[in-house]
């Protein structure tokens, strides 16, 4: 799919960028995520009973299957629909077209680093008269939400169901680490007026960032309320292709693991959390008592299904757009 600005080159309102690393950079970088998912795929396997992983994987429940695809793309829907929350407050853009363009850039954030997903929410964010310093600090608005909710919400139980610790200990630590975030949070709203003033692009970043959180909080408001119902979408989404691997995890603990390691993945160590989210998953899962093994081939079941998904996607939706953009040129000729 042909994008308005390259990856490597983009402009704001006009203003070319330069890329911030170099290409010998972005090489190391790829190599040494590549090198640490094959590290822990590994390690993985190794810790694992083969034979037993064998006849785990091999046998898949298949209603379990069809139920995690359904749910897994009413998850994309919702993040799609949360951004959009987000996006109309600058331009009456249709819900239809951000779903569309949310699926596309989902399936090439699975396949490649996140932030070429985000290239692609921009393109179309620009098309609709939407400027990038808008619709970056729409992403990052949405992003901050998300991770909030998984860090201050799922996590502190996710520590109280897998850490042999009283549960008030865990809770009065994550409270203590949730009052430093709030202290932090508000010291650099009251700083960064000054910091970004300085610079007309940083200025109007700000503006658009600073927007959500000023007068009217109805759209911050209802992509809080969306990403918290995306976040159990989630959770039902692994426990389904743990089912599949024929083991049920308990739903509260599994809701609550299955978004903190969506935490953990955002952690630039390996190619798209590969690794990151199946080691992490294994450990964590294992505490509640389940097979090893059988946790393992859910894991793979999911990771796969999202590696088919996002190829698949990607395929077709370039092609759609590819056919529609064509289409439109020969209008207008």
């Amino acid at each position: 799919m042909n994008r308005d600005e390259g990856c490597e080159n983009v402009g704001i309102d006009g203003k070319d960028v330069r890329p911030a690393r170099s290409r010998w950079q972005k090489v190391f970088s790829f190599v040494f995520r590549f090198a640490v998912s094959v590290i822990l795929i590994l390690w993985i396997f190794k810790s694992v009973d083969l034979r037993i992983f064998e006849k785990a994987v091999v046998s898949p429940s298949l209603p379990p299957i069809i139920a995690m695809i359904g749910f897994s793309l009413f998850y994309v829907f919702l993040g799609g629909l949360k951004l959009w929350v987000l996006f109309r407050k600058f331009s009456p853009i249709s819900l239809r077209l951000v779903i569309g363009y949310f699926f596309l850039a989902g399936s090439i954030g699975s396949l490649a680093p996140a932030i070429f997903g985000d290239f692609t929410m921009i393109g179309l964010a620009k098309r609709s008269q939407i400027p990038i310093h808008k619709s970056v600090s729409a992403i990052l608005v949405d992003r901050f939400v998300t991770l909030a909710i998984a860090l201050f919400i799922f996590t502190p139980f996710t520590l109280v169901f897998i850490l042999p610790v009283k549960p008030a200990s865990v809770l009065a630590l994550m409270l203590a680490f949730l009052v430093l975030f709030a202290c932090a949070a508000w010291i650099s709203a009251r700083i960064a007026p000054a910091l970004f003033s300085k610079f007309s692009l940083t200025r109007r970043f700000w503006e658009s960032f600073s927007i959500y959180f000023r007068g009217d909080r109805r759209d911050l408001y209802a992509n809080i309320l969306i990403s918290g119902f995306r976040g159990v979408v989630s959770g039902i989404t692994l426990i389904l292709a743990l089912m599949a691997a024929h083991v049920t995890p308990p739903l509260i603990p599994a809701l609550c693991i299955a978004n903190s390691l969506s935490v953990l993945t955002h952690i630039p160590v390996s190619l798209s959390g590969l690794g990151v989210f199946e080691g992490s998953g294994l450990i964590m899962f294992e505490t509640l008592g389940l097979n090893r093994e059988q946790v393992l081939a859910g894991l793979l079941y999911h990771r796969m299904y999202i590696i088919i998904w996002a190829f698949l996607t990607s395929l077709v939706l370039t092609l759609i757009f590819a056919v529609k953009r064509h289409s439109g040129h020969h209008d207008v000729d």
